[in-house]
């Protein structure tokens, strides 16, 4: 069986929740058997090195330019969707048994006359019009707000595009699914939960009294949730002895300087770290502050496979299905941030019972091959993958 995956982004290294998704899922598909190509339109272009580590698990790759001009503004499609047109014109030159659309971005694709529509499945990683609209509550900034509520809106309408030409939807949060699939019950929908992407889960030392906080530093919802914790929570944690807060991302070489304007006594940042690995292992706790979003936040289930217990709002923790108390703490006022911060730096056992649970949970629930393979069976039941690793 073949197929073709279509992205926004090359897919490695897998250093952001995206991703981290399309990678795991990648490898997964070729686990399971399959013949993968791969075509991806981004701004980026990959090294060498990381398109020869992709083609360890893909046959062929696709590259094109997105194109992007303050002219696709004005276009009714949306402008992330508008600067892929060159998915349009792609060689599409074999036949695949499915086409796997990474997220609403690559639409183009869908027209392209050499892809079969009946076999376009849609991997759904946010509701990019709710989405969008959170982006537009978490930015200051005039212009970026009218963007990204524009964003929004041509979304709505091109959703409603896809669904005349896609009737096959695997969505990243259960939450997504639970309301798409209530409204459209004849589609072919599944929650598909993010691969797990440890072999074997790590566990904190619960003794350097470290909070973490790893996501994209470009991203206006990642910077709200920073600056909120910086007001709110980190004056209140500098009497804690040892206490440092950790911060870590991809900044896309964009400047860090609103930081600037707050207290960062015990706060180190890691500009675009090579490697998380060191900043996971001396961690206590991990918090995701996220004050608007959409979708599952994969940094998350991150911290969980990499040994850390985590404490989130209710935005950071949407869509998982992680059990409040039982898997997670949750909490939204500053008071309940810090109380739980107190109450797990206090008790570390509570907080090594906490991780344990998430961890199970995850290693239960988030079975992504299994899933994935039942579902594509169910699409095609002549045809039953086998498992090659």
């Amino acid at each position: 069986m073949k197929m073709l995956v279509v992205c926004s982004d090359f897919p490695y290294p897998a250093d952001h929740g995206g991703r981290v998704d399309t990678w795991g899922r990648i490898k997964v598909l070729a686990e399971l058997g399959w013949t993968i190509h791969l075509v991806v339109c981004g701004k980026q272009m990959p090294t060498p090195s990381d398109m020869k580590v992709v083609y360890r698990y893909v046959e062929d790759i696709k590259l094109c330019d997105r194109r992007s001009k303050l002219t696709d503004m004005l276009h009714v499609v949306p402008m992330q969707v508008q600067s892929r047109n060159e998915l349009r014109h792609v060689n599409i030159d074999e036949d695949y048994d499915y086409v796997l659309l990474e997220g609403d971005y690559v639409y183009p694709i869908l027209n392209n006359p050499l892809v079969k529509h009946a076999n376009v499945i849609l991997r759904v990683h946010n509701d990019e019009a709710v989405y969008f609209k959170a982006l537009a509550r978490s930015t200051h900034n005039v212009i970026h707000k009218l963007y990204y509520h524009m964003e929004s809106s041509k979304f709505t309408i091109l959703q409603k595009k896809m669904r005349k030409k896609v009737d096959k939807y695997l969505f990243i949060s259960n939450n997504e699914f639970e309301i798409f699939h209530r409204l459209h019950p004849t589609t072919h929908s599944l929650f598909l939960p993010p691969p797990i992407t440890k072999e074997t889960f790590l566990e904190s030392t619960f003794e350097s009294k470290h909070v973490v906080f790893i996501g994209s530093l470009f991203m206006p919802n990642n910077r709200e949730a920073i600056v909120w914790y910086l007001e709110h929570i980190h004056p209140l944690m500098l009497k804690e002895p040892d206490y440092k807060f950790i911060v870590a991302g991809n900044s896309r070489k964009q400047s860090l300087s609103w930081l600037d304007s707050y207290d960062l006594t015990n706060v180190i940042v890691h500009d675009t770290p090579e490697s998380l690995d060191d900043i996971y292992k001396q961690g206590y706790l991990f918090v995701n502050p996220m004050r608007n979003g959409a979708g599952v936040k994969l940094k998350t289930i991150e911290a969980i496979q990499n040994g850390l217990p985590v404490i989130s709002t209710s935005i950071g923790y949407e869509g998982t299905g992680l059990v409040d108390n039982e898997h997670i703490m949750v909490a939204d006022s500053p008071e309940e941030f810090y109380g739980r911060i107190k109450l797990l730096f206090d008790h570390p056992e509570r907080a090594r019972t906490l991780l344990e649970s998430s961890q199970g949970f995850i290693r239960t629930h988030y079975d992504h091959k299994e899933v994935l393979k039942g579902y594509i069976n169910s699409l095609n039941t002549s045809y039953q993958m086998k498992q090659v690793l």
